[in-house]
């Protein structure tokens, strides 16, 4: 049976010493696989979960890192954590990594379980697939060594990726925080104290030869030999940007303010080189990486300097993490970023100012100064604002000045270099406080208003709903054309072509600049279009004409009687006025439509009326003289014509007499004129008979004749027919 380890050789010859620090690069990488993969300690990916708790195989560590049965014993090498890893996809990152250490360093894999173990049974932790026997003695162990705290914890898994990256201060610094009880328990952490304690006192000795050495050169060499034994040697790196400093007139690094409050760095490119970008100033205690500020780029961007101080930007060239050479510095540059996007707008008497503040801004102060020598200077500071106005200023070109004020760390306040602008305030149009429309009596409106001095105040319809409220300022390229019908001031009133029913505004315009102004609502109806009319029997007359838009009705008037008809009855019946015989003279007037519950008031424009001269009656009359033929038949000879009633101003129309056989014409192309009197000759002569052509056809009935007028006003001239059987032959 396999014997306990270490029994012939008592607890302490068996143990030796333990570890306190795991002394591994990849430590930080194993910790974060094993929690993933759920491992209270590395060492439990090495068995199977179910033969662990079975008792069939677990782990030895104390000479040497091997699986175990109860019956055989087999070290762990890389080969085997290799295979290991590839049976068992889940476990197969932590192993591999063990497998790195492995190869690394033989004794380090060990040294990394025991570093796990030790606290958990310290704690008591059972289940950890330990050699039983080895898990009592290392529980007893684990209870005389020092105890890590979280902060000496953190500083013994940081030594390794700290001395693998040459940063031996840091590693002085985490050493310090183990403290010497830690450093006499692990003698392994006591030699690297020794070795560290020796490195670093070659260091400062070439340190303190550099600085008090008056040759540049020397003392350059002096800190670059440090920081290749001491990458992270504040002293050294400050020491060659001071070297730097002094021989940078040109400042080959340059460091300008960028959007956002960063700041843009850019130097001379050199291809193949890599750089590292620090910052330093006072008030930092060490010069400080420029986040992102690595590669063979020569430009960086700091996106978070320190606000409130004065820094230094430096870039050194690197090989393997380590400077090869004197660093680029640039110019010293206060860290105050300015406020952005600042605009300048001006009004009546006023300058609005726009920007937007930095976030690290206490406060923004603007110094607006006037126009010519000796002009005032007006200061306004706000605190967390990004906009104001001036006001009551005269036309002119002020100069801004916009600075920020940021909080610095030794509790004052700088402030930013400053933003500059220059903004004019120009001439505006004076409002127009009125707008008032008078209708004319008959016909039109006139515009008259108050307010507006000294500017021209123009009359124009917006968009329905777009009007914008009385003193809107505006651009005078923006406004709608001038209503060409309507002027303000105007002495005489006026009226539009066609119906116009909506809102007139008035604008005041100076140049360039406008300002909107009250406005007044209108309603005009159209003209009353092509009037016309028609003379009916029994003394009517019909009016034609075309119906005036926007218009809720008509009035027709005449010598003793007036009459109101709406749109729907003129279509449907017409307008029909009984005027008699006589001449008359109608006028015909468009009326406003009345107001409508809920519609905002409107001023009703009047429009003249149309007038329509209505002839007298004149009539026009004919008959057949015929003469019997033949068995009784009677056939017509001649046509006998009078007018009666028309007006010797105006021409006649002519009367036409058309046959057709079997059936009466319908007009004047339905058939063929036998005869044809012109109209100036029946005004000359009212009563005449006229014989009729000799036709063939008038003596092969049946037949019929008609007579019909014809030409410009036959519709003022009534004919009257006889009767019908008498212009029929058969």
């Amino acid at each position: 049976m396999r014997r306990g380890f270490g029994e012939q050789l008592g607890l302490p010859g068996a143990l030796g010493s333990l570890p306190l620090a795991p002394l591994a690069r990849e430590y930080q990488e194993l910790m974060e696989r094993q929690l993933e993969a759920g491992l209270r300690y590395a060492g439990e990916a090495l068995t199977d979960p179910q033969e662990a708790a079975a008792g069939d195989s677990f782990v030895s560590v104390l000479d040497g890192v091997a699986l175990c049965t109860p019956r055989r014993r087999r070290l762990v090498d890389e080969a085997a954590l290799r295979s290991l890893a590839d049976a068992r996809p889940a476990r197969a990152p932590v192993l591999r990594l063990l497998a790195g250490i492995r190869r690394h360093d033989p004794a380090l894999l060990r040294r990394v379980l025991l570093y796990q173990l030790l606290p958990l049974l310290r704690q008591g932790a059972t289940g950890l697939g330990l050699d039983p026997a080895e898990h009592g003695l290392l529980a007893k162990a684990a209870r005389t060594l020092p105890v890590l705290d979280e902060p000496r914890r953190t500083a013994a898994e940081a030594l390794a990726p700290l001395w693998s990256r040459r940063r031996l201060r840091a590693c002085a610094h985490a050493l310090a925080t183990l403290g010497p009880e830690v450093l006499r328990a692990d003698p392994r952490l006591a030699g690297l104290d020794a070795r560290l304690r020796r490195l670093l006192a070659d260091c400062d000795r070439t340190l303190a030869a550099a600085a008090s050495g008056t040759d540049p050169a020397e003392a350059e060499a002096g800190y670059l030999r440090v920081l290749s034994v001491a990458s992270d040697d504040d002293e050294a790196v400050r020491g060659l940007i001071r070297l730097g400093t002094s021989s940078a007139a040109d400042a080959p690094l340059t460091a300008r303010p960028a959007a956002g409050g960063r700041i843009a760095l850019s130097w001379p490119a050199r291809p193949g080189t890599h750089w590292r970008v620090l910052r330093d100033g006072p008030g930092l205690g060490r010069p400080l990486p420029v986040p992102g500020a690595t590669g063979t780029a020569s430009t960086a961007i700091d996106t978070d300097p320190p606000v409130g101080l004065r820094v230094r930007y430096a870039a050194f060239p690197v090989e393997d993490g380590r400077p090869t050479g004197a660093p680029l510095v640039s110019r010293p540059l206060l860290v105050a970023p300015d406020a952005e996007e600042l605009a300048l707008d001006d009004g009546p008497g006023r300058i609005a100012v726009r920007w937007r503040r930095p976030r690290t801004a206490s406060a923004s102060v603007l110094t607006l100064t006037g126009p010519g020598t000796g002009a005032a200077t007006v200061r306004h500071t706000v605190d967390r604002a990004e906009e104001h106005v001036f006001t009551d200023l005269e036309p002119g070109t002020y100069a801004l000045v916009l600075t920020t004020r940021h909080p610095s760390p030794d509790g004052g306040t700088v402030d930013s270099p400053g933003v500059r602008r220059t903004g004019t305030v120009h001439a505006w149009p004076r409002p127009l406080t009125a707008l008032t429309a008078e209708p004319g009596p008959e016909d039109g409106v006139r515009f008259t208003g108050h307010g507006g001095e000294g500017s021209e105040v123009r009359l124009v319809t917006w968009p329905e709903g777009t009007a914008p409220a009385p003193g809107t300022e505006l651009r005078t390229a923006a406004l709608p054309a001038p209503l060409p019908w309507a002027r303000y001031g105007a002495a005489d009133r006026a009226t539009p072509d066609g119906a116009f029913a909506g809102l007139v505004s008035a604008v005041t315009v100076r140049g360039e600049r406008a300002l909107a102004g009250p406005g007044v609502r209108l309603d005009v109806p159209g003209p009353v279009g092509a009037p016309r009319a028609v003379r009916e029997p029994g003394g009517q007359v019909r009016l034609l004409f075309d119906w005036p838009s926007g218009a809720g009705a008509v009035h027709a008037a005449w010598d003793g009687g007036e009459l109101r008809i709406s749109r729907s009855r003129y279509v449907r019946e017409g307008l029909r006025l009984p005027l008699g015989p006589g001449p008359r003279h109608v006028t015909l007037r468009p009326l406003v439509p009345e107001a409508r519950p809920g519609d905002g008031a409107a001023v009703g424009v009047p429009r003249a009326p149309v007038g329509v001269d209505v002839p007298g009656e004149a009539v026009v009359r004919y008959r057949l003289l015929t003469r019997r033929r033949g068995l009784g038949r009677r056939v017509p000879y001649a046509v006998e014509v009078s007018a009666h009633g028309h007006d010797p101003a105006r021409p006649l129309p002519d009367l036409v007499l058309v046959h057709r056989d079997s059936v009466r014409p319908r007009h004047a192309g339905d058939g063929t004129v036998l005869l044809r009197v012109a109209g100036a000759a029946l005004a000359a002569a009212p009563f005449q008979t006229l014989g009729l052509p000799p036709a063939p056809d008038l003596s092969r009935p049946p037949y019929a004749l008609r007579a019909f007028l014809l030409g410009d006003g036959a519709g003022a001239v009534r004919l009257e027919e006889p009767a019908l059987t008498t212009l029929v032959v058969r």
